[in-house]
């Protein structure tokens, strides 16, 4: 395959004309496509595409003098992709950086997911800009308004996908690869542990609003709306007695000495724990070529693997 791409590799000098928007249109197309593939025939792009089959023609052989692609014509079985730079394509095809959403960074499982994020796209020479959001429910109306993928558990993966046709898990993780095993808990004030009344509740977060019903569905409590990141303080305060929480998260360890922490106790949210753990990464199903990052770029035994080390202190977490 081609040598490294340097710093100064600007694949966009001098394609400003008819060409170069060729080049980009069959770039996009083959970022998608696995080596080892066949081709469409030049009409074929032709058509899809608009332009002349000399134009299309002169397209390919542009990306192959770049470098990007490695072609095998194999007579009347038609064209094939031996090799792809997927680096190279990316800055051929104009699409820029590639967007994601994921929750807040409070504790040490999602600083280690957006670190191994980050470092799994730099090691492929793909632009990333994540953004921090906590609610499934908000991060799904990021990916609604152009964000190319969101970061959810698989219990919020799989009900907004059966909900929504048009979009699909791109990555699904074993248990424990979002929250720590029995990091779900219940946080309560310690001098309402045995009068719990007041329980809150985040309806932007799936995970949250299900958990919390199911600890809590044979008990006589109100649920108080409360913005997931404010709970601890809502608590302190008195506004509420307790609410469903993740022990890992950093922001409650200067108030220990006034919160407990108790074991989810219902058999029903102990059962769903296992899937509300368990990592998942959503996008459009006609985002193809994110798609194919996810395919290509991220895998779980790497990403896992980079998590691990930034919660083991092994790595300096950089997002």
């Amino acid at each position: 395959m081609a040598p490294g791409v340097d710093a100064a590799f600007d694949p966009m000098l001098g394609l400003l004309e008819k060409n170069g928007l060729i080049c980009r249109e069959v770039a996009r197309e083959l970022i998608s496509l696995a080596p080892g593939s066949r081709l469409k025939t030049t009409s074929e792009y032709a058509r899809l595409l608009r332009a002349g089959q000399g134009t299309v023609q002169k397209a390919f052989k542009t990306l192959e003098g770049m470098g990007a692609i490695i072609l095998e014509s194999r007579g009347h079985l038609g064209t094939y992709l031996l090799e792809k730079d997927l680096r190279r394509l990316w800055a051929v095809s104009g699409l820029g950086t590639v967007t994601g959403v994921m929750p807040l960074p409070d504790s040490g499982e999602f600083e280690g997911i957006a670190t191994a994020l980050t470092q799994l796209f730099k090691d492929a020479g793909i632009p990333l800009n994540l953004l921090h959001l906590n609610g499934a429910r908000r991060r799904i109306e990021y990916l609604r308004s152009g964000a190319d993928f969101v970061v959810l558990s698989r219990f919020s993966a799989e009900r907004v996908c059966s909900q929504e046709p048009d979009l699909k898990v791109l990555l699904g993780c074993g248990a424990n690869t979002f929250y720590a095993a029995d990091s779900l808990t219940v946080l309560v004030r310690r001098e309402a542990e045995g009068t719990i009344r007041r329980v809150g509740i985040d309806e932007t977060s799936w995970d949250h609003a299900e958990i919390t019903r199911l600890e809590f569905d044979q008990a006589p409590v109100e649920f108080v709306p409360s913005p997931y990141h404010m709970i601890p303080d809502l608590i302190l305060e008195g506004t509420l007695d307790a609410a469903v929480w993740r022990r890992t998260t950093r922001r409650v360890e200067a108030a220990s000495q006034t919160l407990s922490f108790l074991p989810i106790r219902s058999d029903s949210a102990r059962r769903i724990s296992q899937d509300l753990s368990a990592l998942a990464v959503v996008g459009a199903k006609d985002n193809a070529a994110t798609g194919s990052l996810f395919a290509e770029v991220v895998d779980e035994r790497g990403l896992v693997r980079v998590r691990d080390e930034v919660i083991e202190g092994k790595r300096v977490p950089l997002f």
